[in-house]
């Protein structure tokens, strides 16, 4: 009998995220639209970064705040190619947050609520990669490195209504997976164990975000809006974990072995800033 307690359950739970997603296809394909009616504008927004890299933090948190998907691998190809200094590249990763805004639109949060989210992780990348350039980061020289892989992640982003419809159902699926998984979790695992693994309530909530926003995957975006959507974790702790999500911009660091050190230590002070700015963030805003 509990053998067909579980069955049912789960083809409810089956059931119950694919209703979620139907209901969320229509918003995220306005946001798609909207994305992609920015994207259509800031097509040269490489070769910007490039030409602005010496006005530096400024430049990557205002790019990076724009939610493009690719782009902080793009900005890692520039940093390896010698057009941004580390610190800008930092910066970047700081205000990047992929998937999340369509998620936390569609998940019914609001356009304030989004617009909170990119201000204070903009306000973390501007202050996080001034303060880098000035001390740890002031004298790292330039690379020189051909950015063709980097453009071509970011030329996934542009395109026509083909392309717009694509990151839609794309992110569905990926979304219907990841409520899939999380929603199958709760019922095995319980609610109350899972508050404690996400350290629920805790200070060090956002340091376990910020480490699971490393994982080079947008994969990792749509979790984290999803589990904040659900009240799993505080608007610090997304923030912490969407500051390091930078995706494929950790794998085109990594793609040249000669800067494997340099690679460490951006991802450390990334890391290192968004746990702090989500610790912040947490006392103030919970």
């Amino acid at each position: 009998m509990e053998k067909l307690i579980e069955v049912i359950f789960l083809l409810d739970v089956f059931w119950d995220s694919g209703l979620d997603i139907v209901k969320t296809l229509p918003v995220l394909l306005l946001v798609y639209a909207l994305l992609y009616w920015i994207e259509s504008r800031t097509r040269t927004t490489p070769a910007l970064l490039e030409k602005a890299a010496q006005f530096g933090p400024v430049c990557g948190a205002i790019a990076g705040a724009i939610p493009q998907c690719g782009f902080s691998a793009a900005a890692s190809a520039l940093y390896l190619d010698g057009c941004l200094a580390p610190s800008t590249l930092v910066a970047v990763f700081l205000a990047t947050s992929d998937e999340a805004i369509p998620i936390l639109l569609s998940g019914g949060s609001g356009a304030l609520e989004v617009v909170r989210l990119i201000a204070v992780k903009t306000v973390l990348a501007v202050a996080g990669g001034y303060l880098l350039r000035s001390t740890v980061l002031r004298a790292k020289p330039g690379w020189k490195r051909p950015v063709s892989f980097a453009l071509e992640e970011c030329a996934c982003c542009s395109g026509s209504a083909l392309t717009i419809l694509w990151r839609t159902v794309k992110t569905a699926v990926l979304l219907f997976f990841v409520l899939l998984l999380f929603n199958t979790a709760v019922f095995f695992i319980g609610e109350a164990r899972i508050s404690a693994l996400l350290l629920t309530g805790s200070i060090l909530q956002p340091l376990f975000c910020a480490t699971v926003g490393l994982i080079p995957s947008c994969a990792v975006s749509v979790l984290l809006a999803e589990l904040y959507n659900s009240g799993a974790i505080g608007f610090g702790s997304m923030i912490a974990g969407l500051s390091t999500g930078a995706g494929f911009g950790y794998m085109i660091l990594f793609s040249d072995p000669s800067r494997r050190k340099d690679t460490c230590q951006i991802i450390a002070l990334t890391w290192l800033l968004a746990a702090i700015g989500g610790v912040a963030a947490q006392a103030v805003f919970g």
